[in-house]
């Protein structure tokens, strides 16, 4: 089950993306309700499509020896080619968070 907090970014439009009953607790965790989509059926079938994930594809690319990023250079990367004011904004808060958080980490 999906669980959602009801904050200023919700809303009734985003309800209804779900295929699966969603569970919404105010911003303290408390449970205020549960909502159940119309659309449950195209969730089961969503569910049952069986998965296209290959495990020989996987078991390959964890052999592999690929580095990889952290969330803090795919978010500077993204900011680099990113021209919208409100995307850049959000980039640049998040960016600073995760440094604000390192900075915390070390002793």
């Amino acid at each position: 089950m999906v669980q959602v907090t009801a904050d200023g970014s919700l809303s009734l439009k985003d309800l209804g993306l779900f295929v699966e009953p969603v569970e919404i607790s105010d911003g303290h965790g408390k449970l205020l309700g549960l909502f159940v989509p119309a659309n449950l059926e195209r969730g089961r079938q969503l569910y049952a499509t069986p998965s296209k994930i290959d495990p020989v594809e996987v078991a390959r690319r964890k052999q592999g020896n690929h580095g990889g990023f952290t969330t803090e250079q795919v978010f500077r990367h993204l900011l680099s080619i990113t021209t919208d004011p409100q995307k850049r904004a959000y980039l640049e808060e998040k960016i600073e968070a995760i440094a604000e958080r390192n900075q915390c980490a070390v002793p």
